[in-house]
């Protein structure tokens, strides 16, 4: 036996991709935990190193196993396109941050379906049981919250977005987390009597904070996930899925009138309704990102560009498309979005070809709403999120790839795709650093009740 055979079978018990999902789902579990922050630590910091920290461990326990022969050709012109916008972009190594951060979740999307597939039954329980556990203490805590804040005369819609940089950041995550319970409950249906009825209050809590927050992204998308429910989905999986969030609906509606009755709630709520309907400064945003897309149309201005610009207060434009063609230019832009197609041909034929599972649609389902909010937001740039986004990938992909043989992770290491792993993940750790360094990002933090001195 050769030195990378010896290497491979020194881990002939541990189940890579197992490890991977094991560790999606407590890093999942610590970013949406205020109590677990670090005292002086931003939020949105806190949520980043966690990211960094399990982007790094996931891709060097799998890339070094993976074949890159079978990996599409397309990704690969993606990936040096993208490096070249990098390479020639004005925000130097701090774009390096943004571009070692887009190919190592690339890559784990990528992966992903395949680790959820081919994961035991009693593991993918073991994630699901984490990830409910992360969204009702999400739930309790921000309902403890605030009870406290309202008792203490701090009155802002605010207070739901728990461990979140702002409200629209916790705004995505909400609407994603709502379509997204009904998946985790289908894998928890052995335990259906003592989930069943706390995730039912926990989806109801969901649709309480997105309509206190009022932010448009969340109506857009549930209106996209509607009509992809509609035109695209069949079976009874559909009609138990819909009862599911209409229940949910239902419940977060009935407590949203008793804080909309609330009188000391009525003194912002008007804002924030009007909200739905104000230019928030999206519109420049957008006109600025395509402006500036002109100006360079093929490789775009490089990762972390548009964060440079004096004219604009946002550090991305807002809508996904727009960045990454103002960042990473048509080149990419048009590969990305083909593959996207892509990858929405086969979910379909595969949704058509066999009866709908439950986690199919779910899976799906997030997908577009995260797609669709991605349009009005830096989505991407939310760690939780992207966390929730990949758990769909596995929901919406497995039925695909378990047709196919199962990823011999154990025989196939190899000693050089190693080293080139760990030299994109020092990237990545040396790039962030410095990003973090010369970042002179000043956010305001609102009101959360563990923050409150006198609490």
């Amino acid at each position: 036996m050769n030195k990378e055979g010896a290497l491979a079978s020194s881990f002939l018990f541990i189940r890579f991709e197992w490890l991977v999902l094991l560790g999606l789902s407590l890093s999942f579990l610590l970013m949406v935990q205020p109590f677990f922050l670090l005292g002086g630590l931003h939020p949105f910091d806190h949520q980043r190193s966690i990211e960094i920290v399990f982007l790094s461990i996931s891709f060097l326990f799998l890339v070094p196993f993976i074949s890159l022969r079978k990996v599409p050709f397309l990704f690969w012109v993606m990936g040096a396109l993208s490096m070249l916008s990098a390479f020639l972009g004005s925000a130097g190594v701090a774009g390096w941050a943004q571009e070692t951060r887009f190919l190592l979740w690339a890559v784990l999307l990528l992966i992903f379906p395949f680790s959820w597939a081919f994961v035991a039954t009693q593991n993918k329980k073991i994630i699901s049981v984490i990830f409910f556990v992360g969204l009702s203490l999400y739930f309790i805590y921000v309902i403890f919250g605030t009870y406290l804040l309202l008792g203490q005369g701090v009155v802002d819609p605010a207070f739901v977005i728990s461990g979140f940089a702002n409200i629209n950041h916790a705004a995505g995550f909400l609407v994603l987390g709502f379509f997204m319970l009904p998946g985790i409950e289908s894998c928890l249906s052995d335990y259906r009597r003592v989930v069943l009825p706390f995730s039912t209050l926990v989806g109801g809590g969901l649709f309480l904070f997105v309509l206190i927050i009022m932010a448009r992204g969340s109506f857009l998308s549930g209106l996209a996930v509607a009509m992809f429910l509609v035109f695209f989905c069949k079976g009874r999986a559909r009609k138990k899925y819909s009862m599911r969030l209409l229940m949910y609906a239902a419940i977060g509606t009935a407590l949203y009138f008793l804080f909309y009755f609330d009188s000391s709630f009525l003194r912002v709520e008007e804002n924030y309704i009007a909200s739905l309907y104000r230019d928030t400064g999206r519109i420049a945003l957008f006109r600025e990102g395509i402006q500036g897309w002109f100006e360079s149309p093929l490789l775009g201005n490089g990762p972390l560009s548009f964060s440079q610009l004096s004219s604009v207060p946002e550090a991305h434009p807002h809508n996904i498309l727009i960045a990454s063609l103002y960042e990473y230019g048509a080149l990419v832009t048009i590969i990305a979005v083909y593959l996207l197609i892509k990858a929405a041909t086969v979910y379909l034929r595969a949704g058509y070809v066999a009866d709908q599972s439950m986690l199919h649609i779910v899976g799906g389902s997030t997908i577009v709403c995260f797609l669709s909010y991605a349009q009005v937001s830096g989505l991407t740039m939310i760690a939780p999120s992207m966390l929730l986004l990949a758990l769909a990938v596995g929901f919406a992909f497995e039925n695909v790839v378990s047709e196919r043989p199962r990823p011999d992770f154990l025989t196939n290491f190899s000693g050089k795709r190693a080293v080139g792993a760990f030299m994109i993940v020092l990237a990545f750790f040396s790039s962030s650093i410095f990003y973090y360094q010369v970042s002179t990002e000043n956010i305001s933090g609102a009101p959360r009740f563990w923050l409150q001195g006198k609490l």
